[in-house]
């Protein structure tokens, strides 16, 4: 699966350079992969947003001129960088939100009909230019009693923060669906270790909903925005 994942990077048309971020399970067999390999040492359990906010300082740096994520569960179709930043240099937009396609555990594609930008877009379709950098700097920020929602709170800061976006409806990543309910809505019974997230999605908001007003002020100040959990 990593190899899978390493391999779709390396394979893209036109050149880029991958950080693969071990939170806290290095495993050495990475040193050997076209792959700037970072080990944290030590694993945050936020959801990726600790090795997101580390890939994204040494980006930004090191002076690269747009930033992706990549779960290692995930990989891309050999064009989707060229598709993205010709669909940003059409638009002259400062972020694109690419397309996604879902597969079950087997690698067969799952019909599952994705959100539409407007509502989320997922961290593995998003691609960030310089000029939205600051939003690419928010991962460390989010609290990681949230870090569930992690992927909503930076696309909402891109839109708070009045960034310009476009979208490219060709899927070209392939996203290895793990949660229960997207099986259920194509009719299907979900594979074994499917994941509900309801109740990791519950107890975030019990937590957020259990602050006073100047404490939810206190984690909202690096975004300057609401972060609309209600």
């Amino acid at each position: 699966m990593v190899r899978r994942c390493v391999e779709s990077v390396a394979a893209q048309t036109v050149p880029v350079t991958h950080f693969m971020v071990s939170d806290g399970f290095a495993q050495q067999f990475l040193d050997s992969l076209p792959v700037r390999h970072v080990r944290l040492g030590v694993a945050h359990d936020d959801c990726g947003d600790t090795p997101r906010a580390v890939g994204s300082m040494l980006a930004i740096r090191e002076d690269f001129e747009a930033i992706t994520y990549l779960d290692v569960d995930n990989y891309y179709l050999a064009d989707h960088i060229e598709l993205m930043c010709e669909a940003q240099a059409s638009a002259d937009a400062e972020v694109v939100a690419a397309s996604r396609f879902f597969l079950r555990p087997d690698s067969s594609v799952l019909p599952y009909v994705d959100h539409r930008p407007e509502a989320h877009v997922d961290t593995n379709c998003m691609f960030i230019t310089r000029r939205a950098f600051d939003v690419a700097a928010l991962w460390g920020a989010i609290p990681r009693q949230l870090s569930i929602f992690g992927d909503r709170v930076i696309w909402a800061a891109v839109k708070a923060r009045g960034h310009s976006w476009v979208h490219v409806d060709e899927p070209t990543v392939a996203y290895s669906m793990l949660w229960a309910p997207a099986y259920r809505s194509c009719g299907e019974d979900p594979p074994p270790g499917a994941k509900d997230g309801g109740p990791a999605a519950r107890q975030a908001l019990e937590w957020w909903r259990g602050l006073t007003d100047s404490q939810r002020q206190y984690y909202e100040q690096p975004f300057g925005m609401k972060l609309g959990l209600g």
